[in-house]
């Protein structure tokens, strides 16, 4: 091979490593010993902001920010003096500065080579903005969901328990776990189609009455209001207990019996509350119990609390009437996602 061809031969060579930087999807940037740019591919231009005009010749301590950005040329004299290396390797996640000053994300690998006595190291970046967010998404959700399992097995532990210890046979126990633990589940499957945000009153109510299985006997009248997950699932589980009762000794037990269940909101911001009443008619005459069963207990002691309001039982002849009170609290505020360039 003549010189001539040697030298066409080397130039094509050039052109198509020259051809593969410049096409590459990721940014690719070369510096010498002393840090100086000498290649700054178009993707390096697209990820930073800078033209390549601009960088060749310049620090490569101008694509850092801080601390990086001040110790990097003692990185290398460090490296020169003693080969200790700081930043060479594979899948190094760093930040990166572009020209109007954000900081962002990236994955750096580096490599050094030589050229006749020259040394180099090439840098080749990605953007794992959009990587981090998602990760970050994923760990919210994660925790968010190991909460939300954890408070549900808190809750079907005390209904457990609770249902145990008020069962007067094994049958009997096993029989109201089965419905109380479906009950919960309803209310689940609505909070699910919500992605968890919350819960329509009138939705919890259409579930409970499609349980029960004939709309007719139940009267419903209220406006449209937001539950907070938490508050859905209290709510739901006591009148679940109140349609149990009101079916086995109540208003349902018997053919002229009805229900009416209406609702309202008082107060504004903070302080606005949901009222609901319980009330039955055409049942058999009604007295207060000798002993407060699970349900009872349930809607006057644990409710109130877990509604940060109030809830009260009443038994006058003609049906069991039911109060409850409960804070309607507003919808958190959007927690702020990260942006593009931020650090």
């Amino acid at each position: 091979m003549n010189g001539r061809a040697g030298q066409s031969g080397g130039a094509g060579e050039e052109a198509r490593y020259r051809a593969i930087v410049d096409t590459a999807v990721d940014a690719i940037v070369v510096i010498d010993e002393r840090g100086r740019i000498e290649a700054f591919n178009p993707a390096a231009e697209r990820l930073f902001g800078y033209a390549a005009s601009d960088m060749i010749g310049s620090n490569v301590r101008a694509l850092m920010p801080e601390p990086h950005h001040a110790a990097h040329d003692g990185y290398l004299d460090t490296y020169r003096r003693t080969g200790e290396r700081r930043i060479i390797g594979i899948g190094r996640e760093v930040f990166g500065r572009r020209q109007d000053g954000s900081t962002f994300p990236l994955e750096l690998s580096i490599a050094e080579w030589r050229s006749g006595d020259r040394r180099f190291f090439t840098g080749v970046m990605r953007d794992v903005t959009e990587r981090k967010r998602t990760e970050e998404l994923q760990r919210l959700l994660v925790n968010e969901l190991n909460h939300r399992v954890k408070n549900t097995l808190a809750t079907v532990q005390s209904v457990a328990g609770q249902t145990l210890r008020n069962a007067a046979d094994l049958g009997d126990a096993r029989e109201s776990l089965t419905t109380r633990l479906l009950a919960l589940a309803r209310t689940h499957d609505i909070l699910t189609r919500e992605s968890w945000d919350g819960a329509d009153l009138h939705d919890i109510m259409a579930g409970l009455v499609d349980s029960y299985g004939d709309a007719s006997r139940f009267e419903l009248d209220g406006p449209p209001v937001r539950l907070s997950p938490k508050t859905a699932l209290s709510l739901s589980l006591a009148l679940h207990e109140l349609t149990t009762n009101a079916a086995k000794y109540g208003a349902l037990s018997q053919s002229t019996g009805q229900v009416r269940v209406g609702w309202s909101r008082e107060g504004e911001g903070d302080e606005e509350r949901l009222r609901l009443r319980w009330q039955e008619a055409g049942g058999p005459p009604v007295s207060p119990p000798e002993r407060q069963g699970f349900g009872s207990r349930l809607i006057t002691r644990g409710l109130a609390l877990e509604l940060d309001g109030e809830a009260a039982l009443d038994y006058p002849p003609e049906g069991v009437v039911c109060t409850i009170v409960a804070r309607i609290r507003r919808r958190p505020a959007p927690q702020p996602t990260l942006a593009r360039g931020a650090a």
